[in-house]
Protein backbone atom coordinates (compact mmCIF):
# COMPACT_ATOMS: atom_id res chain seq x y z
CA UNK A 1 0.00 0.00 0.00
CA UNK A 2 1.37 3.33 -1.02
CA UNK A 3 2.81 5.65 2.27
CA UNK A 4 0.81 8.59 1.46
CA UNK A 5 0.59 10.83 4.50
CA UNK A 6 -2.87 12.48 5.49
CA UNK A 7 -2.82 15.76 6.71
CA UNK A 8 -5.32 17.83 8.91
CA UNK A 9 -6.31 20.80 7.02
CA UNK A 10 -4.68 22.99 9.70
CA UNK A 11 -1.75 20.70 9.80
CA UNK A 12 -1.08 19.82 12.87
CA UNK A 13 -2.40 16.19 12.92
CA UNK A 14 -1.11 13.63 10.51
CA UNK A 15 -1.80 10.18 9.98
CA UNK A 16 -0.69 7.67 6.80
CA UNK A 17 -2.83 5.31 4.53
CA UNK A 18 -0.68 2.45 5.88
CA UNK A 19 -0.84 2.97 9.72
CA UNK A 20 -4.99 3.64 9.10
CA UNK A 21 -6.78 1.06 11.34
CA UNK A 22 -10.03 2.19 11.74
CA UNK A 23 -12.40 4.30 8.92
CA UNK A 24 -15.15 6.51 11.45
CA UNK A 25 -18.37 7.47 9.06
CA UNK A 26 -20.60 9.95 11.60
CA UNK A 27 -23.14 12.56 10.23
CA UNK A 28 -23.81 14.08 13.98
CA UNK A 29 -21.43 14.91 16.44
CA UNK A 30 -22.84 12.83 18.66
CA UNK A 31 -21.69 9.63 16.93
CA UNK A 32 -18.17 11.69 16.56
CA UNK A 33 -18.14 12.19 20.08
CA UNK A 34 -18.83 8.15 20.57
CA UNK A 35 -16.27 7.24 18.75
CA UNK A 36 -13.38 10.04 20.20
CA UNK A 37 -14.47 8.18 23.71
CA UNK A 38 -14.55 4.82 22.95
CA UNK A 39 -11.03 4.56 21.60
CA UNK A 40 -7.39 5.58 22.93
CA UNK A 41 -5.76 8.59 22.03
CA UNK A 42 -2.79 6.72 19.89
CA UNK A 43 -5.98 4.95 17.48
CA UNK A 44 -8.08 8.34 16.88
CA UNK A 45 -5.11 10.73 16.75
CA UNK A 46 -3.00 8.41 14.25
CA UNK A 47 -4.67 5.36 13.11
CA UNK A 48 -8.21 6.79 11.96
CA UNK A 49 -9.53 8.65 9.08
CA UNK A 50 -12.65 10.70 9.53
CA UNK A 51 -15.43 11.28 7.26
CA UNK A 52 -17.76 13.46 8.31
CA UNK A 53 -21.64 14.52 7.95
CA UNK A 54 -22.80 17.92 7.31
CA UNK A 55 -23.51 18.32 11.31
CA UNK A 56 -20.05 18.69 11.69
CA UNK A 57 -18.88 21.89 11.11
CA UNK A 58 -15.30 23.16 9.55
CA UNK A 59 -14.15 24.07 12.85
CA UNK A 60 -14.00 20.40 14.40
CA UNK A 61 -13.64 18.84 10.75
CA UNK A 62 -10.00 20.72 9.83
CA UNK A 63 -8.62 19.57 13.34
CA UNK A 64 -8.95 16.16 12.83
CA UNK A 65 -6.11 14.24 11.06
CA UNK A 66 -7.21 11.76 8.46
CA UNK A 67 -9.92 13.86 7.05
CA UNK A 68 -10.89 12.91 3.68
CA UNK A 69 -14.57 13.64 2.78
CA UNK A 70 -17.61 15.87 4.22
CA UNK A 71 -20.74 14.45 2.89
CA UNK A 72 -23.36 16.91 1.19
CA UNK A 73 -26.61 17.78 4.04
CA UNK A 74 -29.67 16.01 2.26
CA UNK A 75 -32.90 18.65 2.76
CA UNK A 76 -36.02 17.44 3.06
CA UNK A 77 -34.78 13.20 2.72
CA UNK A 78 -34.66 14.03 -1.08
CA UNK A 79 -32.47 13.90 -3.98
CA UNK A 80 -31.51 16.39 -6.48
CA UNK A 81 -30.28 14.33 -9.85
CA UNK A 82 -26.94 15.96 -9.32
CA UNK A 83 -27.03 14.37 -5.84
CA UNK A 84 -27.85 11.46 -7.40
CA UNK A 85 -25.23 11.72 -9.97
CA UNK A 86 -22.53 12.48 -6.97
CA UNK A 87 -23.66 9.53 -5.09
CA UNK A 88 -23.14 7.40 -7.58
CA UNK A 89 -19.61 9.04 -8.48
CA UNK A 90 -18.77 8.13 -5.26
CA UNK A 91 -19.42 4.46 -5.10
CA UNK A 92 -17.80 3.78 -8.18
CA UNK A 93 -14.53 5.44 -7.55
CA UNK A 94 -14.54 4.57 -3.72
CA UNK A 95 -11.93 2.06 -3.84
CA UNK A 96 -9.55 4.50 -6.51
CA UNK A 97 -10.36 7.28 -4.15
CA UNK A 98 -9.95 5.96 -0.79
CA UNK A 99 -8.12 2.09 -1.24
CA UNK A 100 -7.49 1.94 2.12
CA UNK A 101 -11.18 1.84 3.75
CA UNK A 102 -10.84 -1.47 2.86
CA UNK A 103 -8.60 -2.72 4.99
CA UNK A 104 -9.79 -0.96 7.59
CA UNK A 105 -12.34 -1.51 10.56
CA UNK A 106 -15.52 0.88 9.71
CA UNK A 107 -17.46 2.90 12.15
CA UNK A 108 -20.03 4.54 10.80
CA UNK A 109 -23.60 5.86 10.69
CA UNK A 110 -24.81 4.34 7.48
CA UNK A 111 -26.72 7.46 6.23
CA UNK A 112 -26.80 9.23 2.54
CA UNK A 113 -23.63 9.52 1.40
CA UNK A 114 -22.10 7.32 3.95
CA UNK A 115 -23.30 3.84 2.59
CA UNK A 116 -21.79 4.91 -0.44
CA UNK A 117 -18.45 5.03 1.33
CA UNK A 118 -19.42 1.64 3.55
CA UNK A 119 -20.01 0.17 0.54
CA UNK A 120 -20.70 -4.03 1.09
CA UNK A 121 -18.37 -3.77 3.92
CA UNK A 122 -19.67 -5.06 7.31
CA UNK A 123 -19.58 -2.53 9.89
CA UNK A 124 -20.18 -1.49 13.06
CA UNK A 125 -22.82 1.08 13.97
CA UNK A 126 -22.22 4.41 15.97
CA UNK A 127 -25.40 5.61 17.84
CA UNK A 128 -26.98 8.83 16.41
CA UNK A 129 -28.55 9.45 20.03
CA UNK A 130 -29.77 8.65 23.28
CA UNK A 131 -32.22 5.52 22.93
CA UNK A 132 -32.62 6.27 19.27
CA UNK A 133 -33.56 2.78 18.05
CA UNK A 134 -36.11 2.30 20.64
CA UNK A 135 -37.44 5.98 19.07
CA UNK A 136 -37.16 5.51 15.56
CA UNK A 137 -36.97 1.89 14.93
CA UNK A 138 -40.15 -0.05 16.67
CA UNK A 139 -42.56 -1.55 13.58
CA UNK A 140 -45.00 1.34 14.55
CA UNK A 141 -42.71 4.27 14.18
CA UNK A 142 -42.59 7.06 11.55
CA UNK A 143 -38.80 6.19 11.20
CA UNK A 144 -39.39 2.64 10.66
CA UNK A 145 -42.62 2.86 8.07
CA UNK A 146 -40.18 5.31 6.04
CA UNK A 147 -37.89 2.47 5.64
CA UNK A 148 -40.43 -0.12 4.55
CA UNK A 149 -42.14 2.05 2.18
CA UNK A 150 -38.93 3.35 0.77
CA UNK A 151 -37.63 -0.79 -0.08
CA UNK A 152 -40.78 -1.27 -2.11
CA UNK A 153 -40.22 2.11 -4.10
CA UNK A 154 -38.90 2.41 -7.37
CA UNK A 155 -36.50 4.93 -6.06
CA UNK A 156 -35.55 2.53 -3.21
CA UNK A 157 -35.23 -0.66 -5.53
CA UNK A 158 -32.34 1.59 -8.20
CA UNK A 159 -30.78 2.40 -4.77
CA UNK A 160 -29.91 -1.32 -3.67
CA UNK A 161 -29.03 -2.42 -6.61
CA UNK A 162 -26.48 0.33 -7.02
CA UNK A 163 -25.17 1.45 -3.89
CA UNK A 164 -26.50 -2.00 -1.85
CA UNK A 165 -28.98 -3.14 0.68
CA UNK A 166 -27.09 -0.67 3.70
CA UNK A 167 -28.90 2.43 1.00
CA UNK A 168 -32.03 2.02 1.46
CA UNK A 169 -32.13 -0.69 4.76
CA UNK A 170 -30.01 2.10 7.62
CA UNK A 171 -30.05 2.37 10.73
CA UNK A 172 -27.89 -1.09 11.08
CA UNK A 173 -31.23 -2.54 9.36
CA UNK A 174 -29.32 -5.14 7.22
CA UNK A 175 -27.21 -7.78 7.14
CA UNK A 176 -23.56 -5.57 6.28
CA UNK A 177 -24.16 -4.21 10.30
CA UNK A 178 -22.45 -6.72 12.38
CA UNK A 179 -22.79 -4.89 16.22
CA UNK A 180 -24.34 -1.63 17.47
CA UNK A 181 -22.53 0.73 20.08
CA UNK A 182 -24.99 2.35 22.41
CA UNK A 183 -25.30 4.72 25.43
CA UNK A 184 -27.58 2.56 26.91
CA UNK A 185 -30.59 -0.37 26.52
CA UNK A 186 -32.18 0.10 23.48
CA UNK A 187 -35.18 -1.79 22.48
CA UNK A 188 -35.76 -2.28 18.98
CA UNK A 189 -36.37 -5.83 16.32
CA UNK A 190 -33.28 -4.29 14.41
CA UNK A 191 -30.88 -5.35 17.16
CA UNK A 192 -31.78 -9.16 17.07
CA UNK A 193 -28.80 -11.25 16.34
CA UNK A 194 -26.43 -8.20 16.48
CA UNK A 195 -23.56 -7.80 18.94
CA UNK A 196 -24.44 -5.13 21.42
CA UNK A 197 -22.21 -3.24 23.27
CA UNK A 198 -23.21 -1.02 25.85
CA UNK A 199 -21.38 2.28 27.08
CA UNK A 200 -22.41 5.33 28.88
CA UNK A 201 -20.74 8.63 27.55
CA UNK A 202 -20.33 8.96 31.88
CA UNK A 203 -18.11 6.30 32.08
CA UNK A 204 -16.07 6.19 28.66
CA UNK A 205 -15.26 9.84 30.01
CA UNK A 206 -14.37 8.98 33.62
CA UNK A 207 -11.75 6.77 32.01
CA UNK A 208 -10.39 8.79 29.64
CA UNK A 209 -6.76 10.00 30.38
CA UNK A 210 -6.57 13.83 30.84
CA UNK A 211 -4.89 14.05 27.28
CA UNK A 212 -7.95 12.64 25.83
CA UNK A 213 -9.97 14.60 27.79
CA UNK A 214 -8.21 18.21 26.48
CA UNK A 215 -7.94 17.13 22.81
CA UNK A 216 -11.94 16.24 22.98
CA UNK A 217 -12.65 19.36 24.58
CA UNK A 218 -10.21 21.65 22.15
CA UNK A 219 -11.43 19.81 19.07
CA UNK A 220 -15.17 20.64 19.92
CA UNK A 221 -14.43 24.21 21.21
CA UNK A 222 -15.66 23.62 24.70
CA UNK A 223 -13.99 25.66 27.51
CA UNK A 224 -14.29 28.12 30.75
CA UNK A 225 -16.61 30.88 28.50
CA UNK A 226 -19.27 28.56 28.04
CA UNK A 227 -20.23 27.51 31.64
CA UNK A 228 -19.84 31.05 32.30
CA UNK A 229 -22.75 31.86 29.78
CA UNK A 230 -24.58 29.25 31.85
CA UNK A 231 -24.30 30.76 35.08
CA UNK A 232 -27.82 31.71 36.65
CA UNK A 233 -29.59 30.05 33.37
CA UNK A 234 -31.36 27.18 34.74
CA UNK A 235 -33.61 26.31 31.94
CA UNK A 236 -31.99 24.58 29.07
CA UNK A 237 -34.14 24.47 25.58
CA UNK A 238 -33.13 22.04 23.34
CA UNK A 239 -33.79 23.00 19.73
CA UNK A 240 -33.80 21.16 16.61
CA UNK A 241 -33.63 21.94 12.53
CA UNK A 242 -37.56 21.94 12.11
CA UNK A 243 -36.89 24.79 9.51
CA UNK A 244 -34.04 23.46 8.18
CA UNK A 245 -35.16 20.38 7.48
CA UNK A 246 -38.34 21.71 5.72
CA UNK A 247 -40.51 20.12 8.47
CA UNK A 248 -42.04 23.36 9.88
CA UNK A 249 -42.20 26.52 8.12
CA UNK A 250 -40.29 29.35 9.93
CA UNK A 251 -43.61 31.58 10.71
CA UNK A 252 -45.28 28.39 12.29
CA UNK A 253 -41.98 27.25 14.03
CA UNK A 254 -42.08 30.86 15.52
CA UNK A 255 -45.62 30.62 16.76
CA UNK A 256 -44.89 27.57 18.52
CA UNK A 257 -41.62 29.22 20.47
CA UNK A 258 -43.45 32.33 20.94
CA UNK A 259 -46.11 30.39 22.99
CA UNK A 260 -43.39 27.73 24.93
CA UNK A 261 -41.30 30.21 25.99
CA UNK A 262 -44.73 32.12 27.46
CA UNK A 263 -44.27 29.13 29.99
CA UNK A 264 -40.94 30.22 31.49
CA UNK A 265 -38.96 33.09 32.91
CA UNK A 266 -36.96 34.47 30.47
CA UNK A 267 -34.45 35.73 32.02
CA UNK A 268 -33.56 32.08 33.45
CA UNK A 269 -33.86 30.55 29.99
CA UNK A 270 -30.68 29.65 27.37
CA UNK A 271 -31.55 28.41 24.12
CA UNK A 272 -29.15 25.63 23.12
CA UNK A 273 -29.04 25.17 19.35
CA UNK A 274 -29.16 22.35 17.47
CA UNK A 275 -25.49 21.83 15.58
CA UNK A 276 -27.66 21.78 12.09
CA UNK A 277 -30.17 24.65 13.01
CA UNK A 278 -30.02 28.21 11.65
CA UNK A 279 -33.17 29.68 13.25
CA UNK A 280 -32.44 33.06 13.98
CA UNK A 281 -33.24 33.02 17.23
CA UNK A 282 -31.67 36.06 18.90
CA UNK A 283 -33.27 38.26 15.88
CA UNK A 284 -37.13 36.88 17.25
CA UNK A 285 -35.76 36.56 21.11
CA UNK A 286 -33.10 39.77 21.74
CA UNK A 287 -34.36 38.82 25.76
CA UNK A 288 -33.17 35.02 25.63
CA UNK A 289 -29.68 33.88 25.77
CA UNK A 290 -28.71 31.59 23.11
CA UNK A 291 -25.91 29.63 23.31
CA UNK A 292 -25.13 28.65 19.48
CA UNK A 293 -21.95 27.06 19.50
CA UNK A 294 -22.09 23.27 17.36
CA UNK A 295 -21.15 21.24 20.72
CA UNK A 296 -23.83 18.58 21.74
CA UNK A 297 -25.22 18.66 24.97
CA UNK A 298 -23.49 15.49 26.05
CA UNK A 299 -20.14 17.06 25.68
CA UNK A 300 -21.36 19.88 27.72
CA UNK A 301 -22.33 17.86 31.09
CA UNK A 302 -19.70 16.25 31.09
CA UNK A 303 -17.86 19.11 31.39
CA UNK A 304 -19.90 19.95 34.27
CA UNK A 305 -22.83 22.31 33.27
CA UNK A 306 -25.05 21.83 35.66
CA UNK A 307 -28.99 22.98 35.02
CA UNK A 308 -32.44 22.48 37.01
CA UNK A 309 -34.32 22.18 33.87
CA UNK A 310 -34.39 20.95 30.25
CA UNK A 311 -37.51 21.65 27.89
CA UNK A 312 -37.78 20.87 24.53
CA UNK A 313 -40.62 20.00 21.61
CA UNK A 314 -39.40 16.51 21.14
CA UNK A 315 -35.56 16.66 20.66
CA UNK A 316 -34.43 12.69 22.00
CA UNK A 317 -31.22 14.69 23.25
CA UNK A 318 -33.76 15.33 26.73
CA UNK A 319 -32.87 12.30 27.07
CA UNK A 320 -29.04 12.75 28.37
CA UNK A 321 -30.06 14.10 31.21
CA UNK A 322 -30.01 13.13 34.59
CA UNK A 323 -33.30 11.81 36.30
CA UNK A 324 -32.74 14.85 38.53
CA UNK A 325 -32.89 17.46 36.40
CA UNK A 326 -36.45 18.30 35.21
CA UNK A 327 -37.28 17.42 31.53
CA UNK A 328 -40.48 19.64 30.23
CA UNK A 329 -41.57 17.32 26.50
CA UNK A 330 -44.17 19.15 24.47
CA UNK A 331 -44.32 16.87 21.81
CA UNK A 332 -45.15 16.30 18.69
CA UNK A 333 -48.61 16.81 19.14
CA UNK A 334 -48.20 20.89 18.62
CA UNK A 335 -48.18 20.40 14.86
CA UNK A 336 -50.09 17.77 12.22
CA UNK A 337 -46.34 18.28 10.59
CA UNK A 338 -44.29 16.92 13.79
CA UNK A 339 -46.84 14.46 13.83
CA UNK A 340 -46.79 13.42 10.14
CA UNK A 341 -42.50 13.31 10.29
CA UNK A 342 -41.64 12.01 14.13
CA UNK A 343 -44.94 9.76 14.92
CA UNK A 344 -47.64 10.23 17.26
CA UNK A 345 -45.91 8.10 20.10
CA UNK A 346 -42.44 9.31 19.94
CA UNK A 347 -41.94 10.03 23.71
CA UNK A 348 -38.80 10.41 26.11
CA UNK A 349 -37.38 7.31 27.72
CA UNK A 350 -36.83 9.28 31.21
CA UNK A 351 -39.39 10.84 33.28
CA UNK A 352 -41.14 13.82 31.86
CA UNK A 353 -43.89 16.28 32.59
CA UNK A 354 -45.76 16.48 29.15
CA UNK A 355 -46.42 20.10 28.31
CA UNK A 356 -49.04 21.67 26.20
CA UNK A 357 -49.47 25.40 24.36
Amino acid sequence: MKNTIIKSQDGKLEVKYSEVQNSCMCVSLFALLQYLLLFDEDTIKKRTCYFLGYAVNEDISRKLPGYHFKVKQTVNKTFTPSRWMDKLSLRIFRNCKYPFIQNTKIYAQDLGFLSSLIGRQSYTMLADAPNFLTMNMQPDSAEYQRHLHRNNTLQGKLEKLLYGNVAVHTLGDNPQCVAFYLTEKNHSPVLDNKKVIINSFQELWQKSSDTKKQFIMDLFGVNTDDAQKLIGKNIMFLTQPLVQDNILQENEYLTLLQSIFNHYDRSKVIIKTHPRDAFPYRQYFPDIEVYDKKVNIQLLLLSGVRLQKAVTICSSSINAFPNEVEADWFGTGLHPNLRQFYGEEMKPFRPYNQMSL
